[in-house]
């Protein structure tokens, strides 16, 4: 069960994610000891806050006063309904909207404790208004009777001070590889935890080398909750317990037991001996961005109805090129590459900072290769 302060928690962390989409700079939004921002928030970052937390908290939108009447109203909302609701966003970009109950939430955290037994203190990097951020930095804690410590998302701190023997730092991978490049050390004991997106090996052997105890692993997505954890790159996800997953299909399906509904995994993936999977690419084309879901052809559509475009491509960069989008550009006649800041104005006022490509490159048609297929550039 969920406290006061545990929705007090998400409401803040609401606040701060719809300041952050805006920013280029999004992770120096939570670099902050302010426990209240309601105060500093702009009218219509408000006015979305309070749409927002009405559909994440079950009752009819409504406008406050005051944080204190907000938090009293969810909470009272949350008590009534035993359950809380995450977005993710489509490739339209409309939010769609996934609700767990209190059950759901306590069957996952009961079937996490044995991974985490030996566990003294969880350190959250992680907001609590993602489904990943709820269940380890609220979740878990109290299923654990351990206390937890939230700190801001950025790489470059006193690491060997902050955290001490038996915690388990909650990050994502984007954290980990900037942590990695700023050649930070664990103290002893220390675990890790990654989720969001699929951890590359390389930074998984990069946080073990650097001291951490143990890594591990979540895959699930905001729509199925946790599925499934390794301990290991290279290596297969073995699936939780209280999943049932069938293979009679072309993609498995899986359900929690004892409840007659069947449901996609959200990646392609193999799987093995009914209990082990790994997932090898979205079914629904969306890319992380920051532990975001972004949908490049959302991105590719908007590109292309600015009237100096005739056509365009966008794709996630290459890992030698980076973490976020890039775009291809095809230009129609009378504009040329200085139109660079007026299409990039264009785009901010449509999507979020996220969704905006990091670079862009023109030519006079869509790469391909010998035989007509698109290629990279």
């Amino acid at each position: 069960m969920l406290n006061r302060s545990d929705i007090s928690h998400i409401l803040n962390d609401l606040f701060r994610t719809e300041l952050a989409t805006g920013q280029t700079d999004s992770l120096a939004v939570f670099d902050t000891g302010n426990d209240n921002i309601w105060e500093t928030l702009p009218t219509e970052i408000k006015q979305i806050c309070e749409e927002k937390a009405a559909l994440i908290f079950g009752y009819m939108m409504r406008s406050f006063s005051s944080f204190e009447r907000m938090t009293d109203y969810a909470y009272a909302s949350y008590l009534k309904n035993q359950q809380i609701s995450f977005f993710v966003q489509d490739v339209s970009g409309a939010p769609k909207i996934y609700t767990h109950t209190a059950n759901m939430t306590w069957e996952e955290s009961r079937a996490l404790i044995p991974l985490f037994k030996q566990t003294k203190r969880i350190v959250s990097l992680v907001p609590t208004n993602y489904f990943y951020g709820f269940m380890f930095s609220l979740i878990m804690p109290h299923a654990l009777q351990i206390p937890v410590v939230t700190l801001p998302p950025l790489p470059m701190q006193s690491w060997q001070t902050l955290l001490q023997h038996g915690d388990l730092v909650v990050g994502f991978p984007l954290f980990w590889k900037y942590w990695l490049r700023g050649a930070n050390h664990f103290p002893a004991g220390v675990q890790v935890l990654s989720s969001t997106q699929l951890c590359p090996d390389e930074t998984i052997n990069g946080l073990l080398n650097a001291g951490a105890e143990r890594f591990i692993e979540i895959y699930g997505s905001t729509k199925t909750g946790c599925v499934a954890w390794r301990e290991k790159a290279n290596t297969m996800f073995e699936i939780l317990p209280f999943w049932d997953i069938s293979l009679k299909e072309k993609e498995p399906l899986l359900r929690r037991a004892h409840v007659n509904f069947w449901q996609r995994l959200p990646d392609h993936a193999v799987v093995k001996n009914e209990r082990f999977l790994y997932p090898t690419a979205r079914l629904d084309a969306s890319v992380k961005i920051a532990g975001m879901t972004v949908y490049p052809k959302r991105t590719e559509e908007e590109l292309a109805s600015h009237p100096a475009v005739k056509a365009c491509r966008v794709r996630l960069m290459r890992p030698d090129e980076g973490d976020r989008l890039k775009a291809f550009i095809v230009l129609n006649e009378g504009y040329g590459p200085e139109q660079i800041g007026e299409i990039h104005t264009y785009l901010s006022k449509k999507l979020t900072t996220h969704e905006i490509p990091r670079t862009f490159t023109f030519g006079e048609m869509i790469p391909t290769s010998a035989t007509g297929k698109e290629t990279d550039w």
